[in-house]
């Protein structure tokens, strides 16, 4: 990927098309409260609206459909101002499924780690109204195959971030606790899809 300015990814985000759930706002909102306080939440929104993307997060509803190109750059714009590292875009993901209460909606009656996998399918759609995952199921070998496909590339960060995310769903859905995420394919090294290699004991 060419490098880009903030300003650049801005505005190529702004023409992604695709949205999500007002809940995902809610999380990564939570998480910066968390981390940096209110005050670092409304630095976030500042620096948004300076970028052409305004976005008030206590103003969001969970079930409105938001565009994903304000997400993704509420990831990218707190890693710059707060100068966190990639440790912190992930530990950003693997949060987000322990805060969303359209997760634990979504999970109570999933309770193990094959149900959750074989109906991560069917829930995408709660999510997101663009793309697609495929799921492989290895239970002998306690791993397990995700891959993302007719996504346009967002960010390598966004990446980071989803492996954060399958780890932390993981762990918080069925207990799991040696759970280890690993991206084998992504769009940003040429691959046609991002896949996620998801092991556990």
């Amino acid at each position: 990927m060419i490098e880009e300015t903030l300003q650049e990814t801005a505005d190529r985000l702004k023409n992604f098309k695709g949205n999500v759930k007002g809940e995902v706002f809610r999380v990564h909102a939570e998480y910066i409260r968390q981390r940096e306080g209110k005050e670092g939440v409304k630095r976030v929104e500042e620096k948004m609206k300076e970028l052409g993307v305004s976005i008030v997060f206590d103003k969001v509803k969970s079930f409105e459909w938001i565009p994903e190109g304000k997400s993704s750059l509420t990831i990218i714009v707190a890693k710059e101002i707060f100068k966190w590292s990639d440790e912190d875009i992930f530990e950003m993901g693997k949060f987000a499924p322990k805060f969303s209460f359209i997760i634990k909606i979504i999970i109570q009656y999933l309770v193990s780690m094959e149900s959750l996998l074989q109906n991560a399918e069917k829930h995408w759609g709660k999510h997101f109204d663009f793309g697609k995952i495929e799921t492989e199921f290895f239970p002998q070998k306690n791993k397990a195959i995700v891959k993302e496909k007719d996504i346009s590339p967002l960010h390598p960060l966004i990446c980071i971030y989803h492996r954060g995310y399958y780890t932390g769903l993981c762990e918080f859905a069925v207990k799991e606790k040696n759970v280890n995420v690993t991206e084998t394919k992504c769009k940003y090294n040429g691959d046609e899809y991002d896949e996620y290699l998801i092991e556990w004991n």
